[in-house]
């Protein structure tokens, strides 16, 4: 983790895309975007790496041109891509550093993806997933970080798969698709009346069994399976 002194940057300013100044330092003062930080201290004045808005001084952590007096300077430090210091945990928003309620730093990890858990809860771009009861246990799917699952639930984007046997979920031959064995999933979606010893994927988001053709988890009523192909679905998608 690097914090580096905005006085050491090429003329003491860091320039983003469509020029936009996020930092700089002129007239012996801390500006961000236009806006001066009064009480900032410009000597010992630092940025993150690769961050357009978390700052530090030797007192205060900065987002942006909101000096955070509650978070603990020393401790302070990025975890994947949430923030941490001795008492909270922290994830960031365009406009602010936003806690999460009831986090325990002390056991909070970084799963990978935007998913972290501690001993108590889970979280999902800095949101809780009220689903997750088992957040101990909770891990991000090897090679696919949108999917995480705990002993008993599967998780797709956060959300959870609604009826899932995570004992025997695995994901199938295109990344939003995943079944149980009872079930197919399109994303965190079931699809309805599915027969799953007939169901097959045919492309992107399309698929059939022996009964329906579906659009992601939808029923197409007016197409007829037997006749259903790749070639139909990619004029459909084309088309569209």
């Amino acid at each position: 983790m690097i914090w580096k002194k905005l006085s050491s940057f090429p003329a003491q300013r860091i320039v983003g895309n469509y020029d936009i100044e996020f930092w700089a330092i002129r007239e012996n003062k801390i500006w961000h975007q236009g806006r001066k930080l009064t009480n900032a201290n410009p000597e010992t004045f630092e940025i993150f790496e690769n961050q357009n808005f978390i700052a530090r001084d030797q007192s205060f952590i900065y987002h942006g041109w909101s000096r955070l007096p509650k978070i603990d300077r020393d401790s302070f430090t990025k975890i994947g891509v949430y923030w941490k210091d001795k008492n909270s945990v922290y994830f960031e928003h365009e406009t602010s550093l936003k806690i999460l309620k009831d986090s325990d730093a002390k056991t909070f990890r970084y799963l990978g993806g935007s998913y972290g858990a501690d001993d108590h809860s889970a979280w999902y771009y800095g949101s809780k997933i009220k689903s997750c009861i088992n957040s101990a246990s909770l891990m991000v799917v090897k090679n696919n970080e949108l999917y995480a699952k705990d002993d008993n639930i599967v998780y797709f984007d956060g959300k959870a798969l609604d009826g899932v046997d995570a004992s025997q979920w695995s994901i199938l031959n295109t990344d939003l698709y995943s079944s149980d064995g009872k079930n197919v999933y399109f994303s965190e979606r079931k699809l309805p009346r599915v027969d799953i010893k007939s169901w097959q994927h045919i492309y992107k988001t399309w698929s059939k069994d022996k009964n329906h053709v579906f659009h992601m988890n939808f029923i197409e009523k007016d197409i007829l399976p037997e006749t259903f192909d790749k070639n139909q679905a990619i004029k459909i998608y084309e088309r569209n």
